[in-house]
C-alpha cells in the first residue's frame, strides 16, 4: 500500500506542472492543507478527493495495476 500511496504523490506533483500547492487546491477545490498532507505523505486521500485532483489536474492519477 505504501508503494501505491508513493506513487499517487509523484503523480499529483508532475501533474501540478510547477504550480503551487494553493493555487492547485483552488483550481480542483479542495483544501491546501489536505493537499499538502496527500503530498507530505501525512494522509491517505479519500476517493472523493483522488477524483476532483484526476478531474481538476485532467489526468489519471491512481497507479495501475502492474502488468503480469
Amino acid at each position: 500500500m505504501a508503494e501505491v500511496a508513493r506513487r499517487l504523490v509523484l503523480n499529483v506533483r508532475a501533474a501540478m506542472d510547477g504550480r503551487s500547492i494553493r493555487a492547485v487546491a483552488v483550481d480542483v477545490g479542495v483544501g491546501n492543507v489536505t493537499l499538502s498532507n496527500v503530498l507530505a505523505g501525512k494522509a491517505w486521500p479519500d476517493l472523493a478527493t483522488i477524483a476532483r485532483l484526476e478531474q481538476g489536474l485532467d489526468v489519471d492519477l491512481w497507479p495501475g495495476r502492474p502488468v503480469r
